[in-house]
């Protein structure tokens, strides 16, 4: 019976690890330098809900455009300096992956749109 057990187990890791792969296959890579201040997560709606930081603001714009489950979220630094008006970039580089549906969904939205193919 033990052995029927292991069997068993044996099979569900195989196939939970393949769907992984899958998964991992199907993730589209993201990668947005913002600009200073001029973005649509900068607007009112979301500065004026809080003390957020700019992340958290940028999340919840993607949430309310129906873009969810970012996988590995990152926001670094890059150093350089740039004007300060709001259109001028900013040191921010975004990078997060999304499902293949999520990146459709990220190519009808400003300002990926204008950025995505």
């Amino acid at each position: 019976m033990n052995f029927i057990k292991i069997c068993i187990l044996l099979a569900i890791g195989i196939n939970s690890c393949e769907k992984a792969e899958v998964i991992a296959e199907e993730l589209k890579t993201i990668n947005y330098k913002p600009t200073q201040c001029s973005e649509p997560w900068d607007v009112s709606k979301y500065t004026d809900s809080g003390n957020l930081s700019r992340e958290a603001r940028f999340t919840s714009f993607l949430k309310d455009n129906g873009v969810t489950e970012l996988v590995d979220f990152k926001n670094t630094k890059d150093g350089n300096i740039y004007c300060m008006a709001c259109t001028c970039p900013s040191s921010d580089n975004f990078s997060f992956k999304v499902s293949a549906a999520n990146y459709e969904k990220l190519k009808s939205i400003e300002p990926f749109k204008t950025v995505l193919k």
